[in-house]
């Protein structure tokens, strides 16, 4: 894979920058509307974060919540980076349902600093109580349990499971969506259709940052709820508009002459390369029983992108304050990298590897067993610790290969959590 790269502000970054001003405004206005209003409030600060602590025992290998990090928890340390978050967020209401949202995370990256990003900015309009439009930054909402993989407090495990969502390097996108609900009988059903560009920056082993945001994306979800049950389908296509990260690998491969290095070097630049995601989930939320099944299919025509079957199965048992839980998670790899026909020698080597990383980025084959419990122990705050044991075949997506020493085909996490929402 390409080192690092000189990354310049894209325009739809640069779009989002403006509606964040926009967003600023008219949260000035709607503070203004309501300053003589003692019962109404216009403005609405929350913040939230997570204080984590990760370890792991293989050496070689380093835990990553997701391929964003540039950074991850080596054997034997006290990490305090992976799971840690720290967020804040304003919103603005006027009187004619229009609405404005900004919020700010500061968590590790894909250069392995711990900083802020902007993860929303976005305006909403409520014409009517079926419809809701947005325009901005604003969440995928893929994940069953909550719009935002970044409020540890929402959900019931210290992570989301890797395996399923981190692939993610962020689960924000810049575009626009539009929602109706509607009542069936006893139940609600949910509509939504999204689109947009992601932006996409992942990290690799030996410290490079890949930017794919050139991109789009377009989705359709369905949600069905009824009592203590929500069900959801899901699709999105992501069309990556450029090869440009790659330039260098393909421009190598074509400089070789060799037939199969330059058809595979054309399969790399062809654009646009299209990845698909189907997502089908249902959750139970009890008095005390919390159960969740989640299933995502990741098929891509992109020779660097994912080809795998995921999917996770959460229980947990709420005994007042304490909710154990436990958690099996997958991720099945089903896509192959496709040969340069290269000889075997030091002068291709460089080539040969470049194009076997480039395609095995994003594979991942391995399963999770997790354990641990939930404490709040105080309102909008808990306590959390989990003890995670994976198996790993080949998993470049969670954990840095960091040439791992021979046999090692397991790992044991240990995670602590404490969590916060006001």
């Amino acid at each position: 894979m390409p080192g690092p790269l000189a990354l310049r502000p894209s325009p739809h970054r640069r779009s989002v920058r403006k509606i964040g001003m926009l967003c600023a405004l008219l949260l000035a206005a709607g503070g203004g509307a309501h300053a003589d209003t003692l019962d109404t409030a216009a403005l609405h600060w929350n913040a939230f974060g997570t204080l984590g602590a990760v370890y792991q025992n293989s050496r070689g290998l380093a835990f990553r919540r997701d391929i964003g990090q540039g950074r991850g928890a080596r054997a034997g340390e006290v990490d305090f980076g992976t799971d840690s978050v720290l967020g804040a967020q304003l919103t603005g209401e006027t009187d004619f349902g229009l609405s404005a949202e900004v919020q700010s995370v500061a968590r590790r990256d894909a250069s392995g600093r711990w900083r802020p990003r902007l993860s929303r900015a976005f305006l909403r309009y409520e014409p009517s109580p079926a419809w809701m439009l947005r325009a901005g930054r604003m969440g995928l909402s893929i994940y069953l349990l909550g719009d935002a993989l970044d409020v540890g407090y929402a959900y019931l495990t210290v992570r989301p499971p890797p395996e399923v969502y981190g692939i993610l390097a962020n689960a924000d996108f810049d575009g626009a969506d539009v929602t109706y609900s509607r009542a069936l009988g006893a139940a609600v059903i949910r509509l939504r259709a999204f689109g947009g560009q992601i932006p996409f920056r992942f990290a690799t082993a030996d410290g490079g940052i890949v930017d794919f945001s050139n991109n789009n994306m377009f989705g359709l979800s369905a949600d069905y709820l009824k009592g203590n049950w929500e069900t959801r389908l899901a699709a999105v296509r992501l069309s990556q508009r450029s090869a440009a990260p790659l330039a260098g690998l393909v421009a190598g491969l074509e400089a070789t002459a060799v037939p199969q290095a330059v058809l595979l070097a054309g399969s790399l630049q062809r654009t646009p390369q299209n990845t698909y995601a189907i997502e089908a989930g249902t959750n139970y939320t009890g008095s005390h029983l919390r159960a969740t099944a989640v299933l995502v299919r990741f098929d891509s025509h992109n020779p660097v992108g994912p080809n795998e079957n995921t999917g996770y199965v959460l229980l947990g048992w709420r005994v007042e304050k304490l909710t154990p839980f436990a958690v099996f998670s997958v991720a099945k790899n089903f896509g192959r990298a496709r040969p340069t026909g290269l000889p075997s020698s030091p002068v291709f080597a460089p080539l040969i590897a470049g194009a076997a990383q480039a395609q095995t980025f994003f594979q991942t084959t391995q399963r999770d067993l997790s354990l641990g419990a939930r404490y709040d122990f105080a309102p909008h705050m808990d306590v959390k610790v989990q003890l995670d044991h994976v198996w790993l075949a080949h998993s470049a997506l969670i954990f840095d290969a960091n040439v791992p020493p021979p046999n090692r085909d397991s790992m044991t996490v240990v995670s602590l959590a404490v969590d916060f929402a006001f």
